[in-house]
């Protein structure tokens, strides 16, 4: 294998496991700070969409599997594979918009705060992940379930056409004329995809002139009360709204007031992607009926949240340099029992910045809504995010052994997961059933016609 015959073919870098600088890039190249213990062979940070032809190519001349990194935000690092050569897609962040045509042009690493920005400015949009600094890439091959996804859709949807190097080295372009099988994979095969993605198409949309939030936090205590009326009314709702409960860090007014709790406090959320601030105003005045908001602890109605504002916010409660264990679950039980078991374990969270997040489709289909024929399939009634987030490498144990049971608990009420946000390390059939069973059977088919001798990584279950 001639290592220097492929930098001097490439315009990135190889870097090799013997190298001096390779452990730093390897745990760099990976946003969560519980670094996992998997180590490539070859790290190869391309600078081109011509060297990911080159890289695979040589992958496949040298007997290496290949792993790819969009930009090493995905909390279980999937992109670590022993013995691998991982090809890191980090400096593929160019951005190209056609305003005219609302359409979007972007390489794998550009972040949804950088794409937000640059569409602001020409008042468009796009449902872009809710974290600030996730890459696109990831987000878009698990399925997208970023900003007003109820109206918008989940952001998979919204791709197009993509160029794609296939295992065979060929780059192609895949849409709804050619290749059409790759774009139905694309929009949610998740980390376990069977190709390289060098660049999505993205339909955009007018960003809404007057996007506003409503808060209300109640004590931790009476989530489960606001649990069940949150799930009563979501259908009332338009699809327009993004409406959540979460089980989070009480903010420094509140902090005195939740010690009782751990430090932590429920939290009614309700986001209107609408035109007009009487629109969003009546809206959102449904919230005000909650049966308990005698028990309010602070609200904050009808706030002007433009979608750089909620990135911001969203960013506050998933901090960078961190230690992450996340999981998702898909559910059809009631949500006051999801909630009323989130709450007795955050009554012992050993971190005080763990959070959870109950989601709620909107809109008078609801869950039932028909989504597109693609890899993206798996819904339910609610979608229940579970993070565990601390800072201090001497108090993994803790949280981790928290985190396990807590989601234990929560395991009953699942129907399947969020492929992008479940432990497919730690229990690999949960890849499986993060997609509808034809669905997941269709993947596997797929790889086998474009990837025959398994050259890229699958997903855990499917290495």
């Amino acid at each position: 294998m001639d290592v220097q015959e492929l930098q001097s073919r490439i315009e990135g870098k190889v870097t090799t496991a013997t190298d001096a600088g390779y452990e730093y890039l390897r745990r760099e190249i990976i946003w969560n700070q519980l670094t996992p213990t998997r180590y490539p062979q070859l790290v190869v940070q391309v600078a081109t969409e011509q060297d990911v032809v080159e890289v695979v190519r040589f992958a496949r001349t040298n007997g290496l599997k290949i792993a790819v990194r969009g930009g090493g935000h995905n909390w279980v690092g999937f992109a670590l594979r022993d013995g691998s050569l991982l090809i890191d897609l980090g400096r593929l962040n160019q951005v190209s918009i056609d305003r005219e045509a609302r359409i979007a042009a972007i390489q794998p690493a550009v972040t949804s705060r950088e794409l937000n920005r640059q569409l602001a400015a020409d008042g468009l949009a796009f449902p872009v992940g809710h974290c600030p600094t996730v890459p696109l890439s990831g987000f878009l091959l698990n399925g997208g379930l970023g900003w007003n996804f109820n109206g918008w859709g989940p952001a998979c949807f919204s791709v197009e056409a993509a160029n794609v190097v296939t295992a065979d080295g060929s780059l192609i372009v895949a849409n709804q004329e050619q290749h059409a099988d790759l774009l139905w994979a694309i929009r949610g095969a998740g980390p376990g995809f069977f190709a390289v993605v060098t660049q999505y198409l993205l339909t955009l949309y007018p960003v809404p002139r007057a996007i506003t939030t409503s808060t209300y936090y109640y004590p931790l205590q009476r989530i489960e009360e606001v649990g069940a009326w949150t799930a009563d009314i979501a259908r009332q709702l338009p699809r327009a709204v993004e409406l959540n409960v979460l089980c989070a860090p009480a903010p420094p007014v509140l902090a005195e007031r939740c010690r009782s709790s751990n430090g932590f406090v429920g939290i009614l959320s309700a986001t209107a992607f609408v035109d007009t601030r009487s629109e969003a105003a009546a809206t959102l005045s449904l919230l005000e009926s909650c049966p308990v908001s005698s028990a309010c602890l602070e609200k904050e109605v009808n706030q002007s949240t433009p979608l750089d504002a909620l990135l911001e916010l969203i960013g506050m409660l998933l901090p960078e340099r961190h230690r992450y264990l996340a999981e998702t679950l898909w559910s059809d039980s009631p949500p006051a029992q999801q909630l009323a078991t989130v709450r007795e374990y955050f009554l012992h969270a050993p971190s005080p910045k763990s959070l959870a997040l109950c989601v709620f489709p909107t809109g008078a289909e609801g869950s039932t809504a028909v989504l597109p024929d693609a890899a993206f399939s798996m819904t339910a009634k609610t979608l229940l995010f579970c993070y565990a987030i601390w800072k201090r490498p001497e108090d993994d144990g803790a949280n981790a052994a928290w985190h396990r049971e807590t989601i234990a608990a929560l395991a009953p009420f699942a129907v399947g997961h969020y492929v992008g946000e479940t432990d497919i390390v730690a229990e690999p059939a949960r890849a499986a059933r993060s997609f509808v069973p034809a669905h997941w059977q269709r993947l596997q088919a797929l790889r086998r016609t474009y990837d025959p001798d398994g050259l890229f990584h699958g997903h855990f279950s499917a290495c």
